[in-house]
């Protein structure tokens, strides 16, 4: 009982920690886009130096025992592609609408993914905080039609909401897998470099590979340091940690404290102040994600998992 406790306090820790680095990231990526990089160049730091990173793992340890298709999947829900869709989405919409659709959708998609995967049923506090999100994303779309709001802003939000469907695959895919630790650090950006990186050098506009100037090394290192250490390395660990012992549902809950943080960084770095519509759409869907994580028992699958 002490050895469970203890793990989940560790776990608890871990996934307390996650909404502070996350806060940051958002902003790191917005400030990032909003210069000399493209966001094919952002992901392409953010895989390549996570793939540098675990290289000495992958020789050693291979994929640690992990089956080529679930690694891909994984890579997938965190890797390459939510990058794609969390740099573009930043690209064309403020801070506010990354925090909050991304974060915000996650626990809906996790509801989604958990019920047709793991066969559980949200409780009824649980779908009104769902609906609640839903009613708040709707205010930041409204805010994304409004006069003021940039032509492109409502495709932004799109692609924000697809980065949050692909988070909550690969949560929910950790915990119905048990995904270790090491398992995760090195699929992840392995699988997402071999594939994405060829394409990004070959196709892809950059503005590091075919830009008129070459970008200050000051943002290529913050965005290697925060992309390729901490949101590819240090945030899967933590993430892949925490959700071991706590429900992809209520990890995505706890990301509910990031959109919040990085709204206040974004004011202070980035001079993004939101718009009366955008904060109630904050205010409405953080309410919703504390909400949607519920209390739940676990009920046993009753028949085989379709991706296992």
């Amino acid at each position: 009982m002490t050895e469970l406790r203890t793990s989940f306090a560790i776990g608890l820790a871990c996934g307390l920690v996650v909404p502070f680095v996350w806060g940051g990231w958002i902003v790191a990526s917005r400030f990032g886009v909003l210069n000399a990089l493209t966001p094919y160049d952002i992901t392409a730091i953010r895989v390549g130096v996570g793939a540098v990173i675990v290289f000495p793992l992958l020789l050693t340890h291979g994929l640690a025992g992990l089956p080529l298709w679930k690694a891909a999947v994984l890579s997938f829900g965190v890797g390459a592609p939510f990058a794609l869709a969390s740099f573009g989405g930043m690209s064309l919409a403020p801070v506010i609408h990354a925090g909050v659709l991304t974060n915000g959708t996650m626990p809906i998609f996790a509801a989604i993914v958990g019920l047709l995967w793991l066969r559980e049923r949200p409780s009824p506090t649980q779908a009104g905080g769902i609906v609640m999100i839903v009613v708040g994303s709707l205010l930041l779309g409204g805010d994304s039609f409004s006069v003021h709001a940039p032509a492109d802003q409502w495709l932004g939000d799109f692609l924000l909401i697809g980065a949050g469907a692909c988070f909550a695959l690969y949560m929910t895919a950790l915990r119905r897998w048990n995904v270790t630790i090491l398992q995760a650090v090195i699929a992840v950006p392995t699988i997402s470099t071999a594939i994405y990186v060829p394409i990004w050098i070959l196709c892809l506009p950059s503005g590091l590979l075919r830009g008129d100037g070459f970008p200050p090394w000051e943002q290529i290192a913050l965005q290697g340091v925060y992309q390729g250490v901490v949101a590819s390395f240090i945030v899967v660990m933590l993430i892949t940690r925490a959700t071991k012992t706590i429900r992809a549902t209520t990890m995505a809950v706890f990301l509910s404290g990031a959109p919040l943080l990085a709204v206040l960084l974004g004011i202070v770095l980035l001079e993004e102040v939101p718009t009366p519509l955008a904060w109630a759409g904050l205010v409405i869907t953080t309410v919703g994600m504390v909400l949607a994580v519920g209390r739940r028992p676990s009920k046993p699958m009753t028949a085989a998992a379709p991706f296992d």
